[in-house]
């Protein structure tokens, strides 16, 4: 049974980019960023990022809700060159001219769908409309299928280091059922390439899969420890936020249901454990990296869930930024995109201004550490503190010197912590964007813990 050291459910929903876009979001948006962007304006001093999103996929996963499509073959070279364009505008205007890029990365979709040719074009307009740091982390998705070697010589060509694959799993009955296509020699091959050419080589594994069992995972987990890419990216699959198809084929009977909340939490512990005990150190709750890898950073991490001084541009279809007192999204429609970028303007469709002081304790479940002296150097409501006396009392963080550290306890409840640390103005839009996808999808999990020990 539950006990007063533990939640009594899991959340709903857990992944999520800070601040969340409320009331008046499309009104003037465009209008409202470019007023920002063109401003002069002090810089913050933190790390700073640039985001771009391609949005192709040679095929789609079934459980996948991002914004891409497949048959992109007419449409890929006019989506680089409008991408190309926002680039060039974005990286000229006053407030990301004071930005020195600590890190950068190519998200999608697929982004070594891009052809080498495209891969340079990109890389070079980057490199001549923004200041990287000497040492900037440069990291590309790429899908074992389409990441051949010409596409990671020139990525390292324009200064990429660091790669980043999905395997999710190697269990071939869900890696039929999530349309995975590619074979073992591929990955092989794409872990050994990115071995060749970068500093560091990433892989993403899902877990709490549909009916899975800890033999199963015990399975996976082995397969990923011999596959010994440099860091692990380990995910539980949120239901949620997954594609209406795929959670129509759990509903029809097609799928096996989720594991329960129960196992969810199991499966969780034992994920931790098998790789914190072979070879691989936690870096942050998601991820785990090899104890004797040479570079251990991810810094594109560290910015989207770091303090309110990191701040993170983005371009490319759909792409979200965050800069100290504003947050905007791009077009989520191709044409819309396009056709904005070919009128001279930024392709923004939503704009937020909030000073997100309160970012680092938002994510720190998920990094795990933060100092209380920069905390109090922000100003914050008491209700972050009174919540964080709460997870003390709990169990969930203990104090490092100046600083809180997440407990062995508190990793285990980290989805329920950042949950709780949401303020009453912000709750609002995350309690309304769970609603509604929920009322969209028909998807009600029960997420209760009734029979944890």
């Amino acid at each position: 049974m539950t006990t007063e050291n533990t939640y009594k459910k899991l959340p709903t929903m857990w992944n999520y980019l800070y601040p969340f876009q409320g009331e008046g979001a499309l009104t003037d948006a465009e209008q409202r960023a470019h007023k920002f962007l063109t401003a002069t304006q002090a810089q913050q001093n933190g790390k700073k990022a640039l985001y771009v999103h391609i949005p192709f996929c040679d095929t789609i996963c079934t459980f996948c809700p991002f914004i891409r499509s497949t048959h992109y073959q007419d449409k890929l070279q006019p989506y680089v060159d409008a991408l190309a364009k926002e680039l060039q505008m974005v990286g000229n205007t006053e407030y990301i001219k004071g930005f020195e890029l600590s890190s950068i990365y190519f998200g999608g979709g697929t982004p070594s769908v891009l052809s080498p040719e495209q891969i340079e074009q990109l890389g070079n307009v980057i490199n001549a409309n923004f200041r990287l740091a000497a040492d900037c982390e440069w990291s590309f998705e790429v899908e074992a299928k389409s990441a051949t070697e010409d596409k990671f010589k020139a990525m390292a060509a324009i200064g990429v280091n660091r790669i980043s694959f999905g395997v999710q799993t190697f269990d071939p009955a869900y890696r039929k059922m999530f349309n995975l296509t590619a074979s073992s020699e591929e990955i092989q091959r794409t872990r050994d390439l990115g071995e060749k050419y970068f500093k560091a080589h990433n892989m993403d594994l899902l877990y709490q899969l549909p009916g899975q069992t800890l033999e199963q995972l015990e399975q996976d987990l082995y397969h990923a420890k011999q596959l010994a890419t440099t860091s692990v990216d380990a995910y539980p699959l949120e239901y949620l936020v997954t594609s209406k198809g795929f959670l129509n084929m759990i509903k029809s009977g097609k799928i096996e249901m989720p594991p329960n909340a129960v196992d969810k939490v199991a499966l969780q512990q034992f994920a931790v454990d098998y790789l914190r005990t072979n070879g691989y150190d936690q870096t942050y709750v998601y991820t785990f990296t090899r104890q004797d890898a040479a570079y251990k950073s991810f810094k594109f991490g560290e910015t989207i869930y770091g303090r309110y001084e990191d701040e993170y541009i983005g371009c490319g279809l759909s792409a979200a930024s965050s800069l100290s007192g504003l947050a905007h999204n791009n077009h989520v429609e191709l044409d819309a995109y396009v056709a904005a970028i070919n009128e001279g303007k930024l392709p923004i469709r939503t704009a937020h201004e909030y000073h997100a002081k309160e970012r680092a304790l938002i994510f720190f479940p998920k990094v795990m550490r933060i100092s209380t002296e920069y905390l109090n150097t922000l100003g914050l409501d008491p209700f972050y503190f009174e919540t964080l006396t709460r997870f003390e009392t709990m169990g969930l963080i203990t104090r490092d010197g100046s600083d809180l550290v997440m407990t062995e306890e508190g990793k285990k409840w980290y989805l329920n912590m950042m949950i709780d640390l949401i303020p009453a103005e912000q709750r609002v839009y995350y309690d309304r964007y769970v609603d509604r996808t929920q009322q969209d999808r028909q998807w009600f999990e029960d997420s209760n813990l009734i029979s944890l020990s």
